[in-house]
């Protein structure tokens, strides 16, 4: 079974439109409670500190938190990062950036219309006679 052009450039744009594009964006303070638990979040000390961590969640006035450490082996290893949130300069966590992915995804619709339109110009007839003189 072969399939067409436009399948695969059909199939290519859902592909893109479905990963998304996505973004860190900066939790405001007042929302740290709901929005931090059980999510990955970069945080920044006052003391100028970066932790990038799977994990984390509020207790009492401390962010807990777990980030993974570079070690070799087949067993992932992790450490307990627990830092007051007065320490706190900015906690930030991904979000689906909408408008980089419209962008990503009117790009691959217009690569279906423009593959659909260069496969349907290659099955027009020619519209100039053929020479009377050519064999």
């Amino acid at each position: 079974m072969r399939l067409s052009r436009g399948w695969h450039l059909g199939m290519l744009a859902v592909w893109l439109a479905g990963s998304g594009c996505t973004a860190l964006r900066e939790i405001p303070r007042a929302d740290y409670v709901e929005r931090v638990p059980e999510r990955p979040v970069r945080i920044v000390t006052r003391a100028g500190d970066s932790y990038e961590l799977e994990t984390a969640r509020i207790e009492a006035d401390s962010l807990v938190g777990f980030r993974r450490l570079d070690v070799e082996g087949a067993i992932e290893e992790f450490a307990v990062v627990r830092v007051p949130l007065d320490e706190v300069a900015s906690i930030s966590a991904r979000r689906i950036d909408w408008y980089r992915t419209g962008l990503l995804g009117g790009a691959g619709v217009a690569a279906i219309v423009l593959g659909a339109a260069r496969s349907s110009s290659n099955g027009a007839t020619n519209t100039i006679p053929d020479c009377p003189r050519c064999p």
